[in-house]
């Protein structure tokens, strides 16, 4: 895949060709600018895959072919690619604690991974529903923490996706009575809980 931002040829078109062809990337994913063209035998484009337009062609088609109703609403912020989701068919991807939204998210970095060397991490959620689950997560954390210190012994949570395996981690990080791992392969795992070992 070409890292060159130029791209010539004898019309727009055919420069606009070039360019998807080097990028590996359809013209609806292009962010582009005509450098030289108006009344010139050649025209010049710079050109660059625009992240946003590819997760927007990737959510769209996506939810197009599982027949959802579904859309997403994408912003580039300082530190993520933000999508809000919204349609009457999110409760398929908010059910069993959000596990399809996470899937989704993480397929979504993947397709980003793919095309572009460095990028910003893709961060999708619906009305708050990510902060709602953190705060359940968190109580859950805490709730199993106080069992495995009043029993002695290792609690072990249901398979859980990385990001809500992310949120106990952080919830009992600063607890020194317990200590976290996550357990098993896959995109599903097991956190495990135990009493921090007496060193």
């Amino acid at each position: 895949m070409s890292t060159d931002r130029t791209f010539r040829g004898a019309t727009l078109d055919e420069a606009l060709s070039t360019a998807c062809t080097e990028l590996g990337s359809r013209l609806e994913e292009l962010h582009y600018e005509v450098i030289e063209g108006a009344g010139r035998e050649e025209t010049v484009v710079e050109a660059e895959v625009d992240p946003v337009a590819v997760l927007g062609l990737f959510l769209s088609e996506s939810f197009g072919a599982g027949e959802l109703e579904i859309t997403a609403r994408l912003l580039e912020a300082s530190e993520a690619f933000e999508g809000e989701l919204e349609g009457t068919d999110l409760h398929l991807l908010t059910a069993s604690g959000g596990r399809g939204l996470d899937a989704l998210q993480y397929l979504c970095n993947r397709v980003l991974n793919r095309r572009l060397a460095d990028h910003l991490p893709v961060h999708l959620d619906s009305d708050g529903f990510k902060e709602r689950r953190a705060e359940k997560l968190q109580g859950r954390a805490r709730a199993a923490a106080e069992e495995a210190m009043r029993r002695g012994a290792p609690v072990t949570l249901e398979p859980l996706t990385p990001a809500a395996r992310r949120e106990i981690h952080l919830a009992l990080a600063e607890d020194p009575g317990v200590e976290t791992e996550s357990d098993g392969d896959g995109f599903l795992k097991r956190v495990v809980i135990r009493p921090t070992r007496r060193r």
